[in-house]
Protein backbone atom coordinates (compact mmCIF):
# COMPACT_ATOMS: atom_id res chain seq x y z
CA UNK A 1 0.00 0.00 0.00
CA UNK A 2 1.43 3.38 -1.00
CA UNK A 3 1.75 6.24 1.44
CA UNK A 4 -0.93 8.92 1.50
CA UNK A 5 0.11 11.99 -0.45
CA UNK A 6 0.45 14.07 2.73
CA UNK A 7 2.95 11.59 4.17
CA UNK A 8 4.98 11.67 0.95
CA UNK A 9 5.09 15.47 1.06
CA UNK A 10 5.99 15.47 4.76
CA UNK A 11 8.91 13.11 4.15
CA UNK A 12 10.01 15.20 1.18
CA UNK A 13 10.09 18.35 3.28
CA UNK A 14 11.85 16.53 6.12
CA UNK A 15 14.58 15.25 3.79
CA UNK A 16 15.06 18.54 1.95
CA UNK A 17 15.03 20.65 5.10
CA UNK A 18 17.49 18.25 6.73
CA UNK A 19 19.83 18.59 3.77
CA UNK A 20 19.65 22.38 4.03
CA UNK A 21 20.47 22.27 7.75
CA UNK A 22 23.37 19.85 7.27
CA UNK A 23 24.65 22.00 4.42
CA UNK A 24 24.85 25.12 6.56
CA UNK A 25 21.98 26.95 4.86
CA UNK A 26 20.69 28.09 8.26
CA UNK A 27 22.83 29.88 10.82
CA UNK A 28 22.91 29.18 14.59
CA UNK A 29 19.90 30.79 16.24
CA UNK A 30 18.15 31.43 12.92
CA UNK A 31 14.35 31.35 13.03
CA UNK A 32 12.45 28.99 10.72
CA UNK A 33 8.74 29.62 10.18
CA UNK A 34 6.12 27.33 8.71
CA UNK A 35 4.83 30.12 6.49
CA UNK A 36 8.22 30.84 4.91
CA UNK A 37 9.05 27.18 4.45
CA UNK A 38 5.69 26.46 2.84
CA UNK A 39 6.37 29.33 0.43
CA UNK A 40 9.90 28.11 -0.30
CA UNK A 41 8.74 24.53 -0.92
CA UNK A 42 5.62 25.66 -2.82
CA UNK A 43 3.24 23.50 -0.79
CA UNK A 44 0.59 23.77 1.91
CA UNK A 45 1.57 24.39 5.54
CA UNK A 46 0.44 20.94 6.77
CA UNK A 47 3.34 18.75 5.54
CA UNK A 48 5.78 21.53 6.42
CA UNK A 49 4.42 21.72 9.96
CA UNK A 50 4.64 17.93 10.37
CA UNK A 51 8.25 17.86 9.12
CA UNK A 52 9.18 20.77 11.39
CA UNK A 53 7.63 19.07 14.43
CA UNK A 54 9.53 15.89 13.64
CA UNK A 55 12.82 17.80 13.63
CA UNK A 56 11.83 19.47 16.91
CA UNK A 57 11.03 16.09 18.48
CA UNK A 58 14.46 14.82 17.38
CA UNK A 59 16.18 17.77 19.06
CA UNK A 60 17.46 19.20 15.78
CA UNK A 61 15.34 22.34 16.15
CA UNK A 62 13.86 24.12 19.15
CA UNK A 63 10.18 24.96 18.92
CA UNK A 64 8.43 28.23 19.69
CA UNK A 65 4.80 28.91 20.49
CA UNK A 66 4.17 31.02 17.37
CA UNK A 67 4.31 28.22 14.76
CA UNK A 68 8.04 28.55 14.26
CA UNK A 69 11.32 26.98 15.34
CA UNK A 70 14.95 27.97 15.45
CA UNK A 71 18.41 26.46 15.14
CA UNK A 72 19.60 25.73 18.70
CA UNK A 73 22.51 27.66 20.17
CA UNK A 74 25.05 25.11 21.36
CA UNK A 75 27.61 25.60 24.11
CA UNK A 76 31.35 25.05 23.59
CA UNK A 77 31.03 21.86 25.65
CA UNK A 78 28.28 20.54 23.36
CA UNK A 79 30.38 21.30 20.28
CA UNK A 80 33.36 19.53 21.88
CA UNK A 81 31.21 16.47 22.58
CA UNK A 82 29.95 16.38 19.00
CA UNK A 83 33.53 16.74 17.77
CA UNK A 84 34.66 13.70 19.76
CA UNK A 85 31.75 11.62 18.47
CA UNK A 86 32.27 12.70 14.87
CA UNK A 87 35.99 11.96 15.04
CA UNK A 88 35.34 8.32 15.91
CA UNK A 89 32.42 7.72 13.57
CA UNK A 90 33.51 9.66 10.50
CA UNK A 91 37.11 8.46 10.57
CA UNK A 92 35.74 4.91 10.61
CA UNK A 93 33.46 5.75 7.67
CA UNK A 94 36.38 7.35 5.81
CA UNK A 95 38.56 4.26 6.31
CA UNK A 96 35.85 1.92 5.07
CA UNK A 97 35.10 4.21 2.13
CA UNK A 98 38.78 4.33 1.13
CA UNK A 99 39.07 0.54 1.24
CA UNK A 100 36.16 0.36 -1.21
CA UNK A 101 37.55 3.24 -3.24
CA UNK A 102 37.51 3.34 -7.04
CA UNK A 103 38.71 5.77 -9.69
CA UNK A 104 35.06 6.62 -10.38
CA UNK A 105 34.50 7.70 -6.76
CA UNK A 106 37.73 9.71 -6.85
CA UNK A 107 36.61 11.43 -10.06
CA UNK A 108 33.29 12.34 -8.47
CA UNK A 109 35.05 13.78 -5.45
CA UNK A 110 37.35 15.85 -7.68
CA UNK A 111 34.39 17.25 -9.61
CA UNK A 112 32.68 18.32 -6.39
CA UNK A 113 35.93 19.79 -5.08
CA UNK A 114 36.33 21.81 -8.29
CA UNK A 115 32.82 23.21 -7.90
CA UNK A 116 33.59 24.05 -4.27
CA UNK A 117 36.75 25.94 -5.25
CA UNK A 118 34.79 27.89 -7.85
CA UNK A 119 32.08 28.82 -5.34
CA UNK A 120 34.71 29.83 -2.77
CA UNK A 121 36.58 31.99 -5.27
CA UNK A 122 33.30 33.72 -6.15
CA UNK A 123 32.46 34.31 -2.48
CA UNK A 124 29.26 32.25 -2.79
CA UNK A 125 28.98 31.04 0.79
CA UNK A 126 25.69 29.17 0.36
CA UNK A 127 27.02 27.12 -2.54
CA UNK A 128 30.34 26.67 -0.74
CA UNK A 129 28.71 25.21 2.37
CA UNK A 130 26.36 22.98 0.39
CA UNK A 131 29.33 21.56 -1.51
CA UNK A 132 31.32 20.97 1.69
CA UNK A 133 28.45 18.75 2.81
CA UNK A 134 28.16 17.10 -0.62
CA UNK A 135 31.87 16.25 -0.76
CA UNK A 136 31.93 14.61 2.66
CA UNK A 137 28.85 12.50 2.02
CA UNK A 138 30.04 11.43 -1.42
CA UNK A 139 33.08 10.10 0.40
CA UNK A 140 31.16 8.44 3.23
CA UNK A 141 28.59 6.91 0.89
CA UNK A 142 31.37 4.76 -0.55
CA UNK A 143 31.57 2.83 2.72
CA UNK A 144 28.22 1.25 1.76
CA UNK A 145 26.94 1.18 5.34
CA UNK A 146 23.46 2.81 5.38
CA UNK A 147 23.05 2.70 9.15
CA UNK A 148 26.39 4.43 9.63
CA UNK A 149 25.41 7.13 7.12
CA UNK A 150 22.17 7.75 9.04
CA UNK A 151 24.18 8.29 12.24
CA UNK A 152 26.53 10.72 10.49
CA UNK A 153 23.57 12.56 9.01
CA UNK A 154 22.11 13.04 12.49
CA UNK A 155 25.40 14.51 13.73
CA UNK A 156 25.60 16.92 10.81
CA UNK A 157 22.09 18.12 11.60
CA UNK A 158 23.58 19.40 14.87
CA UNK A 159 26.80 20.89 13.51
CA UNK A 160 25.94 21.92 9.94
CA UNK A 161 24.65 25.40 10.87
CA UNK A 162 27.89 26.12 12.73
CA UNK A 163 29.93 25.82 9.54
CA UNK A 164 28.90 29.44 8.97
CA UNK A 165 31.26 30.46 11.78
CA UNK A 166 34.23 29.25 9.75
CA UNK A 167 33.94 32.19 7.36
CA UNK A 168 36.04 34.05 6.48
CA UNK A 169 39.09 33.67 8.74
CA UNK A 170 39.21 29.91 9.27
CA UNK A 171 38.53 29.17 5.59
CA UNK A 172 41.40 31.40 4.52
CA UNK A 173 43.77 29.97 7.14
CA UNK A 174 43.02 26.32 6.37
CA UNK A 175 43.42 26.91 2.63
CA UNK A 176 46.84 28.38 3.31
CA UNK A 177 48.00 25.85 5.90
CA UNK A 178 46.63 22.58 4.53
CA UNK A 179 46.62 23.19 0.80
CA UNK A 180 44.40 21.01 -1.38
CA UNK A 181 43.53 18.40 1.23
CA UNK A 182 40.42 17.31 -0.65
CA UNK A 183 42.65 16.29 -3.56
CA UNK A 184 44.67 14.24 -1.08
CA UNK A 185 41.44 12.49 -0.07
CA UNK A 186 40.63 11.77 -3.71
CA UNK A 187 44.14 10.36 -4.20
CA UNK A 188 43.76 8.25 -1.07
CA UNK A 189 40.46 6.85 -2.35
CA UNK A 190 42.11 5.99 -5.68
CA UNK A 191 44.94 4.17 -3.91
CA UNK A 192 42.68 2.62 -1.26
CA UNK A 193 44.88 4.30 1.35
CA UNK A 194 42.53 4.18 4.34
CA UNK A 195 45.03 5.71 6.78
CA UNK A 196 45.69 8.74 4.58
CA UNK A 197 42.00 9.44 3.98
CA UNK A 198 41.09 9.03 7.66
CA UNK A 199 43.96 11.33 8.66
CA UNK A 200 42.63 14.14 6.43
CA UNK A 201 39.10 13.70 7.77
CA UNK A 202 40.37 13.64 11.36
CA UNK A 203 42.31 16.88 10.92
CA UNK A 204 39.35 18.58 9.25
CA UNK A 205 36.88 17.67 12.00
CA UNK A 206 39.31 18.37 14.85
CA UNK A 207 40.45 21.77 13.58
CA UNK A 208 37.09 23.08 12.37
CA UNK A 209 35.02 22.11 15.40
CA UNK A 210 37.74 23.23 17.83
CA UNK A 211 37.72 26.61 16.07
CA UNK A 212 33.93 26.79 16.32
CA UNK A 213 33.99 25.92 20.02
CA UNK A 214 36.57 28.67 20.61
CA UNK A 215 34.47 31.22 18.71
CA UNK A 216 31.39 30.37 20.80
CA UNK A 217 33.42 30.50 24.01
CA UNK A 218 34.86 33.91 23.11
CA UNK A 219 31.41 35.24 22.25
CA UNK A 220 30.05 34.04 25.60
CA UNK A 221 32.88 35.75 27.47
CA UNK A 222 32.28 39.02 25.60
CA UNK A 223 28.58 38.82 26.38
CA UNK A 224 29.28 38.29 30.09
CA UNK A 225 31.74 41.17 30.10
CA UNK A 226 29.15 43.42 28.48
CA UNK A 227 26.55 42.54 31.11
CA UNK A 228 28.80 43.60 33.99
Amino acid sequence: MSKPNSAVLRDQVYDELGALIRGGQFAPGEKITIRNLAKDFSMSPTPVREALYRLISEGVLQGEANRSAFIPLLTPEQIAELKDIRLHIECFAAERAALRGTSEIATRLRKTSAKLKKARAAGDRRADLALVYTFQFELYAACDMPNLIRIINSLWLKTGPYLNLLFPHYIYAVSTDRGDWRERIAMGVEKKDAAAVAAEVKQDIDQSLSYIANIISAASMLKLAGEK
